[in-house]
């Protein structure tokens, strides 16, 4: 049986998202239906932007944890996926927010949101409680943003406000971060589709359980048959907002890390921008394709690692101001992409590290 090349179940799954999109950003509390549209546009859920996901010969995967900061170097993967987009009109930005991080997540820290207040002052506003960090409650286990902090101004206001429409709290989250990214020049309009992990997962699994139904070719069923019932195990999401193991793949809100990234075979050609630690674990993503392969007799051409170059340092291409650096040294946290907006405006359109 020869190998697939994922198109049919790339046209599936853009199929799926507009049924599915109308579950994940909302009204919310009487808000004005067109700032829901607006949420949807800037997700990539819009018509103009599944078309252009459905017909695009390259996807690029960014994989962010769900939460309103995101800090440097972190915020390097968006940067450079706009480089590549800048310098190929075909590359397409699949950025996959990974709602099950934990609130107590040192890394991301979906706890608090710092941004800076109309002055340049910067500003927290917590997000958790200590119990929801100390029970490692995951993101999308609580529900979405509801208030608008009193001293958010400029994008981060905006940002706020598009937030409120999330379904949960990973969607509020996601939003945030693409309003930010708009604002920075960072997220390409019409070429960029922003979905929850848990979203994809739930693709596939519903795909899985109706194979009968399926427009998919018969490789491709094979294939994911394969990875579901021999490899792949899962996690679902708790009333009380924790993962916990599950018996089979019916409930399961996530899978193991390389049979989620092994996923994304049945999505055409897809490139991976990752950090050292990504590189480190990609051989158990590349044994986990090839093994699946292996077992259902269907070669599979799986993701490829596009490790993230180093680039200029961004202290000094983005620097945070004198008073701001102080601030952030005694929080103890890094510069955001947030932050640079407010100091520097839109500032992609005029730097590129990559460059």
């Amino acid at each position: 049986m020869s190998e697939f090349d994922g198109m049919g179940s790339r046209r599936g799954f853009v199929t799926w998202l507009r049924t599915a999109r109308g579950s994940l950003v909302t009204t919310g509390d009487g808000h004005d239906p067109a700032r829901r549209a607006r949420a949807l546009e800037l997700l990539g859920l819009d018509d103009a932007a599944l078309d252009a996901f459905e017909r695009a010969s390259r996807v690029v995967v960014s994989l962010p944890c769900a939460s309103p900061n995101t800090f440097f170097p972190q915020a390097g993967a968006a940067w450079y996926v706009h480089h590549l987009q800048r310098h190929d009109p075909d590359a397409f930005h699949l950025r996959v927010v990974l709602g099950h991080t934990d609130f107590d997540d040192p890394v991301w820290r979906p706890y608090t949101w710092w941004f800076l207040d109309g002055t340049g002052a910067l500003t927290r506003a917590p997000q958790a409680t200590d119990g929801e960090r100390s029970r490692s409650v995951v993101v999308a286990g609580r529900g979405p943003l509801r208030a608008v902090p009193e001293r958010a101004t400029g994008a981060d206001r905006e940002a706020a406000e598009a937030a409120r429409h999330g379904a949960n709290r990973a969607l509020s989250y996601a939003l945030l971060g693409a309003a930010v990214e708009r604002a920075a020049g960072l997220g390409e309009r019409g070429r960029t589709l922003c979905v929850p992990l848990d979203l994809l997962v739930a693709y596939f699994r519903f795909a899985y359980l109706r194979t009968e139904q399926s427009p998919w070719a018969e490789a491709e069923v094979r294939w994911l048959a394969t990875l579901f019932e021999r490899y792949a195990r899962g996690r679902r999401l708790g009333e009380d907002g924790r993962l916990e193991p599950v018996d089979g793949l019916a409930e399961a809100f996530v899978l193991d890390p390389a049979s989620n990234i092994a996923l994304f075979s049945l999505l055409g050609p897809t490139e991976f921008v990752g950090g050292p630690e990504t590189a480190e674990r990609w051989g158990e993503v590349e044994e986990r394709v090839a093994a699946t392969g292996r077992a259902s007799g269907v070669p599979a051409v799986g993701p490829l690692l596009r490790p993230l170059p180093d680039a200029a340092p961004y202290e000094r291409l983005l620097p945070p101001s004198a008073p701001l650096a102080r601030a952030l040294a005694a929080e103890g946290i890094g510069y955001s992409t947030g932050m640079a907006v407010a100091e520097h405006g839109r500032f992609a359109d005029r730097i590129d590290p990559f460059a």
